[in-house]
């Protein structure tokens, strides 16, 4: 590996809070989110075994249940690599994080990380978070980040986006009598 190609705390804290100030300010956040990949397997940033990796992680920390789709339902691992063609620098970070799950999967089941069961994707997942707090940081943030962005996700939660700079929904008038009762009951306080 090349210097240039090295991770250093200071290239990689640089790389996450970039990412993450982009991410939060909406510079990335519509044009990702509504982008569809028009890129060929060979040419994705992460290789197959690593958007597999990706997905199932992604899936433990937002499982699918009865009322709504996991993370990789509402297209959180596509989500990664639309920001990766965006921001290639953080590309190795990526393949970093992927790869080392697939390392530890490895060590603790002689398994790739997308056989393993529930429990002990999820008991990986813990130990993950422990030792490496930075890379399951990145981890979480861009799972977060891809499925509240979904608009599947927008639709059953009923969440209604209003851009900055627009007035937002219209509230219903408040209803007066709902304070009746408190207004009947007898001061809480002591006078002095």
């Amino acid at each position: 590996m090349n210097n240039k190609n090295k991770w250093s705390r200071r290239r990689f804290s640089k790389a996450v809070i970039s990412a993450q100030f982009l991410l939060a300010s909406g510079a990335l956040t519509l044009p990702l989110a509504c982008a569809k990949t028009k890129k060929s397997e060979s040419d994705s940033a992460l290789d197959n075994l690593q958007q597999e990796t990706l997905k199932f992680a992604m899936d433990e920390i937002i499982p699918a249940n009865e009322k709504m789709p996991s993370a990789s339902d509402v297209g959180g691992v596509t989500y990664v690599l639309n920001i990766l063609e965006k921001l290639p620098d953080l590309s190795p970070l990526f393949q970093s994080l992927t790869d080392k799950i697939e390392v530890y999967s490895l060590q603790n089941s002689n398994s790739v990380f997308s056989d393993l069961n529930k429990e002990k994707r999820i008991n990986l997942l813990v130990n993950f978070e422990q030792t490496e707090p930075e890379l399951f940081k990145v981890l979480k943030d861009f799972t977060y980040e891809s499925y509240y962005t979904s608009e599947k996700v927008y639709e059953l939660i009923k969440y209604e986006p209003h851009p900055t700079g627009t007035s937002g929904p219209k509230m219903e008038p408040f209803d007066e009598k709902l304070l009746d009762r408190v207004k009947n009951l007898p001061p809480m306080y002591t006078k002095i």
